[in-house]
């Protein structure tokens, strides 16, 4: 027997063109058609402690269960895919990071406001994160579970290498948010959140945080590149090479002298970092939703051995990956498969739902292409 576990992030009737992951959305029309297809080809949705079951002491059910699951908590799986699961009785579990969660707000108007006639689409259209109010609704309702997404969901730097400048449209997330951790639950909808680093700020090296050891930069070489790179004209044009050139110099003399890396964290400083990572985001969730957390899924799938262990050490019975190539999955690592497509239309995201469930339950003719799609896939997926 093969369950699949599939994942979304953003949910919305159109992509927030001013959003910087504007990538993450898959539009709703697109989304019920993947729930009306599960739901009318008979799949029972399942949540993790359910899946964990089957994984370690399945009995052969011949049923088509599947776990739907959501990263990052935003808003919209309050407004918008909540009640779409609720149309289908289908349950999902939703991945949050404690330090996204909207603090300033209760209970957000949804989708079903809109179908009883009691708002417009365009007064429940809102951009963000999830409340605790909105996810203590939806656990009571009997078909969210919210697990863990590690803490602060944050990358950070790790060398002195610079990899990019803040610009118009550049990546600014992390290397913001990190600063001013207290704006990063409405960022999305923050016009200044941007303007918050000076543009041509250098941006370091990055990788998730729970992986690796992070690094100080000088904050007095930041300043010094901002100022070379003050009459930049950041509108007509952004060309990394130039703009390296220009201040490469300045940047060897730093790296001559040992002055561009304040610190680098320690083995203690890391662990630290790192059971405030899964132990806090843990607890808190724990104590807002009065419930216990068993699960936590890694940001963009980062993880080794030494985070699983350490998460298995602080009380979670298994964490969520995506396994690479032909890697075999231990029943403590849930796989996932992605099925939101990046096309715009509907048609493209059905058929990669089609082609991707219709591949892991190795069901003809979808296992041959499924089988051409993912290279060196062998032994996967792996059997309940």
């Amino acid at each position: 027997m093969y369950i699949p576990i599939i994942y979304y992030h953003s949910i919305a009737p159109a992509k927030n063109p001013e959003w910087i992951k504007k990538y993450l959305t898959l539009e709703l029309n697109a989304f019920e058609m993947q729930m009306k297809y599960l739901h009318n080809h008979h799949y029972q949705t399942i949540f993790l402690d359910e899946y964990f079951d089957l994984l370690n002491n399945g009995t052969g059910n011949k049923k088509k269960y599947i776990c739907i699951t959501f990263d990052d908590g935003f808003l919209d799986n309050w407004i918008y895919a909540y009640p779409v699961l609720k149309k289908y009785k289908f349950k999902g579990t939703i991945f949050v990071s404690p330090e996204f969660v909207d603090r300033k707000a209760t209970i957000r108007k949804t989708l079903n406001d809109y179908w009883a006639g009691k708002a417009s689409m365009e007064e429940i259209k809102k951009w963000g994160y999830l409340s605790w109010d909105e996810m203590a609704e939806m656990e009571s309702s009997g078909l969210i579970d919210i697990q863990s997404h590690t803490m602060s969901h944050a990358e950070i730097f790790v060398s002195e290498k610079i990899v990019d400048f803040h610009h118009p449209g550049s990546q600014y997330l992390y290397p913001i948010g990190n600063l001013f951790p207290e704006r990063k639950p409405y960022y999305i909808g923050d016009r200044d959140f941007e303007k918050l680093l000076p543009y041509g700020s250098p941006f370091f090296e990055f990788t998730s945080s729970v992986i690796a050891k992070k690094v100080w930069i000088n904050p007095d070489f930041n300043e010094a590149v901002v100022q070379k790179l003050k009459n930049t004209d950041w509108h007509s044009g952004y060309d990394f090479q130039s703009l390296y050139k220009k201040i490469e110099p300045l940047y060897n003399e730093y790296i001559a002298r040992g002055d561009l890396i304040l610190k680098r964290e320690t083995e203690q400083e890391y662990n630290e970092r790192l059971t405030y990572e899964l132990s806090d985001s843990k607890e808190i969730i724990e104590k807002k939703l009065n419930k216990t957390v068993k699960y936590l899924c890694w940001p963009n799938h980062d993880y080794n051995d030494y985070t699983h262990k350490i998460a298995k050490e602080l009380g979670y019975k298994a964490t969520v990956i995506v396994l690479k190539g032909s890697q075999r999955r231990p029943p403590d690592r849930f796989d996932r498969i992605s099925i939101a497509s990046l096309r715009q239309d509907n048609f493209s995201s059905l058929l990669k739902a089609k082609l991707k469930l219709g591949g892991y339950h190795l069901t003809f003719p979808f296992n041959y292409f499924y089988t051409f799609l993912k290279k060196d896939h062998k032994d996967y997926p792996n059997k309940l």
